[in-house]
């Protein structure tokens, strides 16, 4: 029985190129196609639904980071919640997911895209059910935006995943 030396690293480091080129080969990657662009559209409109109005005059950044503008609209746990789930999912994990093009990131992008979209429907829900007395605005066009782009990038998401002949979510 042989002990493990430091000559063992440099051997295998001199195979480490091989090694990368069959992995490539071997473990299956996401592709998006004709659907590419719609992608695109999906993120770019996640990330212009930051900049409009979420709620009356909060616009989706001052909801993210609890501002006195978001304050000052009553703006609650759901729609904060939605801002971070479409930072993370719809923006920064879905740019990630198709640049690395592997099924695991893919299959976290489609869960958290699911979720996101969910979040998104029920913030829209809790500023729709505001009492008309209460002064606070309902729902504004970035909430809307923000919520289509999660539904879009959740159904390509989940078109990518489930529909590739060697899709499943093991990949590295």
């Amino acid at each position: 029985m042989s002990k493990k030396g430091d000559g063992d690293d440099a051997e295998l480091s001199h195979y480490r190129s091989v090694f990368d080129a069959i992995e490539r080969r071997v473990v299956p990657e996401v592709e998006f196609g004709r659907a590419t662009p719609l992608l695109i559209a999906a993120i770019a409109t996640a990330t212009l639904g930051f900049v409009l109005p979420l709620t009356g005059s909060a616009h989706g950044y001052d909801v993210l980071l609890r501002t006195a503008s978001a304050e000052a609209e009553s703006a609650g746990a759901l729609p904060t919640l939605f801002m971070a789930f479409s930072v993370t999912f719809t923006v920064a994990v879905a740019v990630a997911a198709r640049a690395v093009r592997r099924f695991r990131w893919a299959g976290l992008a489609l869960a958290g895209n699911g979720l996101t979209t969910v979040l998104a429907v029920l913030a829209i829900w809790s500023r729709q059910s505001l009492t008309p007395d209460a002064g606070f605005a309902g729902p504004a066009i970035g909430l809307y935006l923000g919520a289509a782009a999660a539904l879009v990038s959740t159904a390509l998401w989940a078109r990518a995943v489930f529909t590739h002949p060697h899709g499943h979510l093991g990949g590295a």
